[in-house]
């Protein structure tokens, strides 16, 4: 069951300019590819959305869920508009949610929808387990409604669907990479403060060990995370090493190395030292040094296995919608 509702967002105020934006809209929808037009946009208007709403849709298990989306006013590629999913934390909402990546997404075209987790939370499963919500099923009946039938008229680009969260939510990418509904239908997630275990009931979930049934797709992953996060404090001990002592700080790579084992880019033991990771850049995240690094050391390939540790950085790195964006758009093809 499908509910929209459209909220018309005025592109100005002035009634001179909003004549001047009808005018190359016009002229935009006819020749999408001039790059007068592209460069109108790019020097301003992509902040004003053309539409932003809410839909619900129901779960087989009878619960309605909703979800919010704002689209930009610039013109959709020719081959659809990109989505990012952004996933909310414990205690939130997807109404309003993610506005830091409006500057970024709007210019690229890009569909932000933000679902609302059932009771402001997630439950996190990859299967549907019996009692409790189906948000990985919501979500991935979103992914194909959108598909199928676009956005407000708008179509929708399935080789770049993109998904991300903070928090709870950023739990969400990792179960959605096993449920066999969506595992092959993301070019790319990103997890700020997230990690992954599994309920005793879901068998569309594994956490022991890499598996070709369960961490098969390839997509690319950027995992985020604040050596002092004490809300979600990655296993097995509190503290990293410095230098990091990779015998014992495995979890750095955790969970995602699951899936880079499929492919190539994590060993397991770290005995020839190329699961160390290769350090590509340090930066300086809201006041604490960041250091961002990723798996080449088993190929270039294996660039798309990237970690951002944050040094005394707590939860949830803020302030990275633009990094996360760039990393994510750069892919695309379904399943990486």
């Amino acid at each position: 069951m499908i509910d929209l509702q459209r909220h018309w967002v005025p592109r100005t105020r002035d009634a001179g300019m909003r004549m001047f934006f009808a005018m190359f809209a016009t002229v935009c929808a006819a020749e999408r590819a001039q790059a007068a037009c592209d460069a109108m946009f790019r020097n301003g208007f992509e902040s004003a959305a053309l539409v932003s709403g809410s839909a619900t849709l129901q779960t087989s298990d009878g619960a309605t869920h909703t979800y919010f989306y704002r689209i930009p006013a610039m013109p959709a590629p020719d081959c659809g508009r990109p989505v990012l999913f952004w996933l909310h934390g414990d205690g939130g909402s997807g109404n309003g949610y993610g506005s830091g990546f409006y500057p970024h997404t709007d210019a690229d075209g890009a569909i932000l929808v933000t679902p609302s987790g059932a009771n402001h939370t997630w439950t996190h499963a990859a299967a549907d387990l019996p009692g409790q919500s189906q948000d990985s099923q919501f979500i991935s009946r979103i992914i194909d409604t959108l598909v199928a039938d676009g956005l407000a008229g708008e179509p929708v680009d399935a080789d770049r669907i993109y998904l991300g969260g903070e928090s709870r939510g950023a739990y969400m990418p990792y179960f959605l990479l096993q449920r066999p509904s969506t595992k092959m239908r993301f070019a790319a997630v990103a997890v700020n403060a997230g990690l992954l275990y599994c309920n005793t009931a879901d068998t569309d979930c594994d956490v022991d060990g890499s598996s070709p049934l369960h961490h098969d797709a390839a997509t690319p992953i950027l995992h985020l995370h604040g050596t002092n996060d004490t809300s979600v404090s990655p296993p097995p001990t509190a503290v990293f090493h410095h230098p990091v002592d990779w015998n014992i700080d495995w979890r750095v790579f955790f969970p995602m190395k699951l899936w880079a084992a499929q492919h190539g880019c994590f060993g397991g033991d770290d005995s020839t030292g190329q699961d160390s990771g290769v350090l590509r850049e340090t930066y300086t995240a809201n006041g604490h040094e960041a250091n961002r690094y990723d798996l080449t050391g088993w190929g270039d390939e294996c660039s798309r296995y990237q970690l951002i540790l944050v040094t005394n950085g707590g939860h949830v790195i803020g302030s990275q919608y633009e990094r996360i964006w760039s990393f994510l758009k750069s892919y695309s093809g379904a399943g990486g």
